[in-house]
């Protein structure tokens, strides 16, 4: 009976520390001993936080320059920084683990060519 009362109340959102007052125990591990976790108890839990994960962050909002960038290194260096904030950002959001990792390998191309412009920008030796 125990057992049956500690997996379902789990199951109904009874936090441990609080399932352990309900039935008296000292130890958490004792508690444990009383709780039976399901495959389905594991996907319902992963797909719940990931529901809640998406719903509470939202992704901030980059100030964009009002006016056309300066066509000069400086002005092409700060759109691609951005492109890469944006981009990083969109990527940890995307469920699609496909379009995330082609979504990396775009990232570093736009840092490299970020990288190869701040080599341009230095002065000759």
């Amino acid at each position: 009976m125990r057992h049956s009362f500690a997996t379902e109340m789990v199951r109904l959102g009874v936090s441990l520390p609080a399932l352990m007052q309900l039935l008296g125990h000292k130890d958490i591990s004792t508690t444990l001993r009383y709780v039976e976790v399901t495959l389905q108890d594991l996907q319902r839990e992963f797909h719940a936080a990931r529901q809640n994960a998406t719903h509470q962050h939202t992704i901030p909002a980059l100030s964009m320059p009002s006016s056309n960038p300066s066509a000069d290194l400086s002005g092409i260096r700060n759109m691609l920084a951005t492109t890469h904030h944006l981009l990083e950002m969109y990527r940890r959001q995307l469920a699609d683990e496909q379009g995330s990792r082609k979504l990396l390998r775009l990232d570093r191309r736009i840092l490299k060519v970020a990288s190869e412009l701040d080599r341009l920008a230095e002065p000759e030796k």
